[in-house]
């Protein structure tokens, strides 16, 4: 047998050397710093308590053990989380049930979040699947088919349009029964009304097919909502799938260019003021064209 070569002596040689100085640094080299174990001052047994806790953590679990995902991307969703970061717990109406429901009810801990579903067979599926969602079954008379239609002509429904045959003060318009006006989501659980929402998330009814109900109502109804708000702070107004023709038509003429605030992919935001805030700034802005501007 061949005696090794001087060079293959050498690199064993280099190798046991390195690894010596390896291990030696390990041993004498101190360990990163790690913090002090935190206090833990809940009683034993308090659990996930307030239930905002509790509400994240099933949330956490839906979506660890379900390949159903949110409608809406991380980019969308870190958009309307930054407004519940700063305004929660709050007053969350949201258009539609969906996957993504719990996420929207558990990102609201300690506030109240009310869902509104127009398909009865999707709003079994998901109350079957998360019955501590507060959600209503809820009618649109409007059909996709007739969306240019209805933005011509609303004008000339006086219960549509706010102001319309008044003079001085403009009034707010009004949603609750409001039957006259075909834009009117007149006929909601009375709760919808009897309370003032801080963010409206509208990203439904179906709107990709003719028959569909589209968002038409559910948009100028978000509009007629913020203009009539009473309490402190602008509503923030959420409208998703933008890239569609009539999502983007109806966002200008009834949430308006000027109160947008923000957008990514396929999701704007608006901080809308009530009117009551605005001055005599709705004419200049061109009110007359496009009244709820």
């Amino acid at each position: 047998m061949k005696p090794p070569s001087r060079l293959v002596v050498a690199s064993v040689a280099g190798l046991l050397v390195a690894a010596s100085l390896l291990v030696t640094n390990l041993f004498t080299s101190p360990l990163p710093f790690l913090p002090c174990l935190p206090v833990v001052t809940a009683p034993s047994g308090a659990g996930y308590e307030p239930s905002g806790l509790a509400a994240l953590a099933d949330a956490a679990v839906y979506y660890a053990t379900t390949p159903n995902v949110p409608q809406q991307t991380r980019d969308e969703i870190s958009l309307s989380l930054a407004v519940l970061r700063r305004r929660a717990p709050m007053r969350l109406l949201v258009f539609g049930l969906g996957y993504d429901s719990p996420l929207w009810h558990a990102l609201n801990p300690g506030g109240v979040t009310v869902f509104l579903e127009e398909d009865p067979e999707w709003y079994r599926v998901v109350r079957t699947e998360s019955p501590f969602l507060r959600a209503h079954l809820v009618q649109y008379r409007t059909q996709l088919d007739h969306a240019d239609i209805l933005l011509q002509s609303y004008k000339r429904f006086p219960s549509c349009v706010p102001g319309a045959g008044a003079e001085g003060a403009e009034p707010p318009v009004f949603v609750r029964g409001n039957d006259a006006c075909p834009l009117a989501l007149h006929n909601l659980p009375p709760e919808v009304y009897e309370n003032e929402w801080d963010m409206l998330m509208v990203d439904a009814p179906k709107g990709y097919f003719p028959s569909a109900p589209g968002r038409m109502a559910a948009i100028w109804t978000a509009a007629a909502m913020a203009r009539s708000r009473r309490g402190e702070g602008n509503t923030d107004v959420f409208l998703h799938d933008v890239d569609r023709r009539v999502e983007n038509m109806y966002a200008e003429e009834f949430l308006c260019d000027r109160f947008r605030v923000g957008g990514t992919g396929r999701l704007w935001h608006f901080s809308i003021p009530p009117v009551s805030r605005r001055g005599n700034t709705t004419a200049a802005a061109g009110g007359g064209e496009r009244p709820f501007c």
